[in-house]
C-alpha cells in the first residue's frame, strides 16, 4: 500500500480520536523507529475506553466494529474498521484501535512530521511491550531487528521478554544473535547512511554560492 495513503489515513485517525489520547503502534511505529518494512494497515492504541473511541469515529463518519478477543486466553477486544482518504474505494485503509493493553505514558510518545502530516507514535518502551505481549514470531522478529538497530534497547527488551516467560526470553535472545537478523539490521543501517548522504548532496546543490566559497 502506498506510504502516502497510510500516512494521511493515520493522521486522520489521530485527529478524530484526539492526538493527546492516542498514538500509532504496530507496523507504522516499527517503521518510525528505524525498521522500514511493508504494512497495509494502521494500529492505533488509545487511552480511552473502546466505546468512546467508537463513538468518536462514528461521529466523524467512520464505522468500526467491536472484535471480541478471547480474554481468558490472554487476548483482548479491539475495534476494526476502514477509513477513507479519497473518493475511490482503493483509497480506503484498514485500521485497528487497541485498548491500553500495556502501561501508557502519553507524555513519552513521539511527535513526527511525515509527508507534511503530524503523527504521534508510541515510544520505544511501549512498542517493545506491545510486540512482546503479542508474542508472535513476526513480532519477535521486529523486536530483534530493532534491538540490533538500537543496541541500547537490548537489555530492556530481553528483560521484558523474560517477564513473559523463560521460553520467550530464550526465543528473543536467539533471534537477536541470529546472523540473518544481524545481517538485515546492518543492511538497514547501510541503506539509511546512503539515503542520508544523498540528502546531504542534494541539500548542498541547493545551497547558493557553495561552490564559489560564499
Amino acid at each position: 500500500m502506498a506510504a502516502g495513503k497510510l500516512v494521511k489515513a493515520a493522521a486522520r485517525l489521530l485527529r478524530i480520536l484526539g492526538e493527546e489520547r492516542c498514538a500509532i503502534a504496530g507496523g507504522m511505529a516499527v517503521n518510525a523507529h528505524g525498521f522500514v518494512r511493508g504494512t497495509r494497515d494502521i494500529d492505533v492504541i488509545v487511552t480511552m475506553p473502546l466505546t468512546e473511541a467508537r463513538r468518536l469515529l462514528s461521529e466523524n463518519g467512520v464505522t468500526a466494529r467491536l472484535s471480541k478477543g478471547d480474554v481468558v486466553g490472554g487476548d483482548f477486544h479491539c475495534l476494526k474498521g476502514v477509513i477513507t482518504v479519497g473518493s475511490r474505494p482503493a483509497d480506503a485503509v484498514p485500521f485497528d484501535v487497541l485498548p491500553p493493553v500495556v502501561p501508557l505514558e502519553p507524555e513519552r510518545f513521539m511527535d513526527l512530521v511525515v509527508r507534511g502530516q503530524r503523527l504521534r507514535v508510541v515510544d520505544p518502551d511501549t512498542l517493545l511491550r506491545l510486540k512482546l505481549r503479542a508474542g508472535s514470531s513476526h513480532d519477535l522478529y521486529d523486536v530483534a531487528i530493532l534491538t540490533n538497530l538500537h543496541p541500547d534497547w537490548m537489555e530492556h527488551a530481553l528483560a521484558l521478554a523474560v517477564s513473559h516467560g523463560k521460553e520467550m526470553g530464550e526465543r528473543l535472545a536467539t533471534l537477536i544473535r541470529d546472523p540473518r537478523v544481524r545481517g538485515q539490521a546492518r543492511e538497514v543501517q547501510r541503506q539509511d547512511r546512503a539515503l542520508q548522504a544523498l540528502a546531504r548532496r542534494a541539500a548542498a546543490k541547493r545551497t547558493p554560492g557553495r561552490d564559489s566559497g560564499t
